[in-house]
């Protein structure tokens, strides 16, 4: 048996261990919010009741009207915090708009979030996207808090209650992700066995000829209901994505949760397995290169279904565990403690679905891979949480050490631009003979002390927030390579919100940071062999978010610097280069009448690198995303949709090939009612009503894709 497949079952083995050890023992819960304290002689007033219905989580911050979006967020390090209260520019998305949508992945709920432009195809297995400018891939994505949890390829939405995002660098909040980007957050937060028992059974079906059954089951147990236990899995089937591609997902999911009068501790545990046979969409470059000329310029598109790898396959299987113990030491003190970790092995055609095209009438030469990766990682957080004053000052004071590693390997058999092919009318290609995975070949280890303190003046008039993270960067192993890279940054962090007009406005501004490791410089440069020191992404914000009636709106403005390494004319590697965005963002959440919801946003980015004078490529200036659902006058009728709109953008580095800008109309139903005693729901959209053709987004330098056809998705849902 081989090294990988021993240390997989051992993983595995310590999973079902602590699954069974903890099988009467696992919720997080956060310690109600306490009342503002009353300045002298003013009245005291009793703190204001939120009344919750039986599907909301008593440790979440409360649904906004609408029920799209919530009030609140999780902030890493700074804890559970209001919208409004937030020193950033954050939104965090429901179950329930998953559920409206009838969604399979994390991508079907970032479609409405106004600063996300995907940079793979829909349906692809890997799921990457572009975030306010930045580019953040699946395993940089966080679970409760914590990075290294996620799954490496594609995140299932099934097992999760929020997705929080929070936009622009800031490594105070949670370290440095496994893949470093600086794009902001996205924070999956699992779901909780909540008051009422759960029993759901969701059957969904999506044009093409995928079917999908979904249970969701939860119950406490105990006298006192101390004890939760919640369970999700997934089977589904089918033609889905490209034409006559076939795609399977299992996911299976369980979180446990024990709610102590002093401590709570929780875990979860899941697998997750996504298959795809018989083909996958393309990527396409209209440059050309040396050995490939090009046809110089951008054709049109061809059906969003094109199949450009009949007769390919791949899988991708996800592991991961996370655990937590909280522990009240004093009524104004908590500690904390946290740690878990995730595997992942791909196998198959999982990238590379790359096609340069050569002639006029869409001539293209196409590459396929066949892949085999593995990567895995461990990550452990502890803490202390403490309230206390000092004078008229309220203090929030957190404490935290981090670590997370992160160990990766690929090998792939490769047929490179060896398919002379058509994207509108595409051959089977040849797909290469199955590579042998050996060992990994990159290893880092991120490890970090990080504190921050959230300082009330004036009665929660002025909060302000501040915080330092030291960051220590390792890479043992690089390419194959042992490497003694070492080094270490200090990331600070500084922001405030002012309530000059009440509760209904704050104003907000922020200087975050983000971190990237540095690296070795590689064979064929002049200082070959040279560590180069982390990179600090810079970001200032300032913004207003103001509360109209039930519509919660965030407006900001915001300059990143990122800076970037470059060869100079010695043919040296320096960080010498950067990329500057500079941006203005609207986005919106609740309702604007009884009847009418809104969910949307505006961004608008001028994203250019400074050594170049050129525009970064696959940054849109403009997207946007808006949502109005209206509930009808016919009881447990609801209709909605949403307009996507993504301006034009280069589509390479060099600025000579322009992707045109694009817009998409989706739709959206939902109907509850009974059958007898039983509750039912029944949820149908289309997304790309008109079954338009467009160029959706860059993957990499002068690939562009396709944006997926028109495609129906009806559910429908019993509890039991």
């Amino acid at each position: 048996m081989q090294k990988a497949s021993v240390r997989r079952l051992r993983f595995n083995s310590i999973v079902l261990a602590v699954l069974a050890a903890s099988a009467s023992s696992t919720v997080s819960a956060q310690t109600p919010a306490e009342p503002t304290p009353q300045a002298e002689g003013q009245t005291t007033t009793l703190p204001q009741v939120t009344i919750r219905d039986k599907y909301e989580r008593e440790d979440l911050p409360t649904l906004a009207p609408g029920r799209k979006a919530a009030k609140g967020a999780r902030l890493g390090i700074l804890g559970a915090t209001s919208i409004v209260d937030a020193p950033v520019h954050v939104n965090a998305y429901t179950r329930e708009l998953a559920e409206d949508w009838s969604a399979l992945s994390l991508q079907d709920v970032l479609e409405n979030e106004a600063a996300v432009v995907f940079t793979t195809n829909k349906g692809h297995l890997l799921q990457n996207f572009n975030l306010r400018g930045l580019d953040v891939t699946a395993m940089d994505i966080a679970t409760n808090g914590l990075y290294g949890i996620a799954p490496a390829n594609s995140v299932p939405i099934e097992m999760f209650e929020r997705v929080e995002v929070m936009r622009g660098p800031n490594v105070l909040l949670s370290g440095m992700p496994p893949l470093a980007s600086v794009a902001g957050s996205v924070n999956m937060v699992t779901k909780r066995a909540l008051a009422q028992p759960v029993a759901d059974l969701t059957t969904t079906f999506v044009s093409g000829s995928y079917f999908q059954v979904h249970a969701d089951l939860a119950k406490r147990f105990g006298p006192e209901q101390r004890v939760g236990v919640r369970f999700n899995g997934v089977y589904g089937d089918g033609k889905m994505g490209a034409k006559d591609e076939k795609q399977g997902r299992r996911v299976a999911a369980l979180g446990l949760d024990y709610l102590g009068d002093r401590a709570r501790f929780s875990l979860d545990v899941y697998n997750s397995i996504n298959k795809i046979s018989n083909g996958s969409p393309g990527m396409f470059n209209f440059q050309g290169n040396a050995a490939i000329p090009g046809v110089g310029r951008l054709l049109s598109p061809p059906s969003g279904d094109v199949n450009m790898f009949r007769g390919t396959s791949g899988k991708y299987e996800n592991s991961g565990l996370l655990a937590r113990a909280e522990v009240d030491v004093t009524q104004n003190w908590q500690g904390y403690f946290a740690f878990g970790g995730s595997e992942a092995e791909g196998q198959g055609l999982l990238f590379g679905t790359r096609a340069f095209v050569t002639g006029a009438d869409g001539t293209t030469r196409g590459a396929v891979y066949n892949v085999h990766t593995k990567s895995e990682r461990r990550t452990a957080e502890a803490g202390m949480i403490g309230k206390f004053a000092t004078g008229s000052v309220q203090h929030r004071l957190q404490l935290s050490f981090n670590v997370l590693q992160h160990k990766e390997g690929t090998v792939n058999t490769a047929c490179n631009y060896c398919t002379n092919t058509n994207m509108y009318n595409p051959v089977t290609p040849v797909f290469p003979v199955a590579p042998t995975w050996k060992s990994y070949t990159t290893e880092n280890e991120f490890r970090s002390i990080a504190v921050a303190d959230v300082m009330s003046f004036a009665g929660d008039k002025v909060l302000l927030t501040t915080g330092l993270r030291y960051q220590q960067v390792k890479t043992p192993l690089v390419n194959g390579v042992s490497s003694d890279y070492s080094k270490s940054r200090v990331s600070p962090m500084l922001g405030v919100v002012v309530r000059p007009w009440g509760n209904n406005v704050s104003l907000f501004a922020n200087y975050t940071q983000g971190l990237e490791p540095g690296r070795v410089v590689g064979v064929g440069f002049a200082n070959q062999g040279d560590t180069l020191a982390p990179m600090n992404t810079k970001q200032g914000e300032v913004g207003v978010k103001v509360q109209l009636g039930e519509t919660t709106h965030t407006f900001s403005a915001f300059q990143v610097k990122k800076p970037s390494i470059i060869t100079n004319s010695a043919n040296t590697q320096v960080m010498d280069g950067e990329q500057r965005l500079r941006g203005f963002e609207w986005s919106a959440f609740g309702k604007v009448a009884p009847t009418l919801s809104l969910l949307g946003g505006v961004e608008y980015i001028k994203s250019s690198q400074i050594n170049t004078g050129l525009q970064t490529y696959g940054v849109p200036k403009l997207r946007a995303r808006i949502g109005l659902d209206w509930d009808t006058p016919v009881r447990g009728l609801s209709v909605g949709g949403r307009l996507i709109y993504v301006g034009s953008q280069w589509a390479d580095s060099g600025n000579k090939i322009s992707v045109p800008s694009w817009n998409r109309l989706d739709l959206v139903t939902r109907y509850e009612t009974k059958f007898g005693a039983t509750p039912v729901r029944f949820n149908a959209s289309v997304e790309n009503l008109t079954d338009k053709k467009y160029w959706s987004g860059i993957f990499s330098d002068g690939f562009v894709m396709p944006g997926a056809p028109r495609t129906f998705r009806l559910s429908a849902t019993v509890s039991f």
